[in-house]
């Protein structure tokens, strides 16, 4: 019997054990949770109805709201963090730009899950930008910070994505105008919102072209491809001089002048890039192709060292003429600078073309 509430007793606290271990692994599984799910709508509607430019301080329903601060959202360039209670979480994520503007130097980078997404952050209508670019699997849209002074605001949104992993990139793109007398430009990140989950962005990214090198004549044409990873990336193609030959951004290139130039394929928004040598070369004389022995009537061979289109020509001609029909040859005989021979159609007995 004492046995029996022995093995009782172990058996009792071994599911004791199990539970406690259960409650903890739930309550670390509960402790990833970082985001906050939406709930309710913006002025308690039935559907969503927050529009862009509208304060939105919580997800709406159907919605997954993740703070500026989350690890998996990486921050190119000069990024501040700054604390302030006013903005969600009590802080946010600020890129102050002087002129001339780095752009794709100091921009935002994130990849989420699902099928749509907002960003939130503020507006007003000193220095913000007017011309942010936001990048979703290389497609590009713009949207602007500008307006009367308002926190927490729906400044993008974007709905009806394929429901998949999707990468994204912001940066402003300030060019041409030189915001506020210090000619200083911002753009804020406050908080994300998107109906599936942020994921951990890819570090293996890479890309390769399939050739190193590229020789083209003047005027032609060529292809290079460019394999990247994630196959999402986006390439960018440039020149090292667009006078001798340019590329467009399907890798297109295009001989002008002759020289070398370096084409150089980046992935957007990284310094990771590949390159190819292009040399352009001027078109040159064609070359002998053939050697034409012509047997006259008479028992004398000529010989011709000829190209293709010369060759093409004479078996044209030699088809269609009659009598004393005539074919000229030009050739280099020292001392003479040119000599033309002139071979009469019915002198010919034969002739025979020798390809080389």
């Amino acid at each position: 019997m004492v046995n029996f509430f022995k093995k009782s007793l172990i058996y009792l606290a071994l599911m004791l054990l199990v539970l406690v271990s259960f409650n903890v692994e739930s309550a670390s599984a509960a402790e990833v949770i970082d985001y906050e799910e939406g709930v309710t709508n913006l002025n308690n509607t039935p559907e969503n109805s927050a529009v862009v430019g509208d304060r939105l301080l919580k997800p709406e329903i159907g919605w997954k709201r993740y703070d500026d601060s989350n690890l998996k959202i990486e921050y190119l360039g000069n990024v501040e963090r700054n604390q302030n209670s006013l903005f969600y979480n009590s802080g946010y994520s600020s890129y102050k730009l002087k002129y001339p503007y780095d752009n794709e130097l100091n921009g935002v980078k994130f990849n989420f899950t699902g099928t749509k997404i907002r960003l939130i952050s503020l507006k007003d209508s000193v220095y913000r930008s007017s011309n942010i670019v936001i990048e979703i699997d290389g497609v590009t849209e713009r949207f602007n910070q500008t307006g009367a002074a308002t926190k927490q605001t729906l400044v993008y949104e974007k709905t009806g994505l394929n429901d998949k992993q999707h990468s994204v990139f912001i940066y402003a793109d300030d060019k041409t105008s030189k915001v506020g007398f210090d000619k200083t430009v911002r753009f804020e990140i406050d908080a994300i919102d998107i109906d599936g989950d942020l994921t951990n962005i890819d570090s293996s990214e890479s890309i390769s072209l399939d050739r190193n090198s590229l020789e083209l004549l003047e005027g032609s044409q060529d292809k290079l491809t460019a394999s990247v990873t994630p196959d999402t990336a986006k390439v960018i193609w440039t020149s090292s001089d667009e006078s001798i030959a340019t590329v467009d951004q399907d890798g297109n290139v295009t001989a002008l002048h002759e020289g070398e130039v370096i084409i150089t394929a980046k992935i957007e928004g990284t310094d990771i890039t590949a390159t190819s040598t292009v040399i352009v070369k001027k078109p040159s004389n064609e070359s002998s192709n053939a050697i034409l022995s012509i047997t006259m009537v008479n028992g004398i061979t000529k010989e011709y060292d000829v190209t293709n289109t010369v060759l093409n020509n004479y078996l044209n001609w030699f088809e269609s003429a009659q009598g004393t029909s005539t074919f000229k040859f030009s050739k280099t005989i020292s001392p003479y600078k040119k000599v033309t021979e002139y071979i009469v159609h019915d002198k010919i007995a034969s002739f025979e073309v020798r390809e080389y």
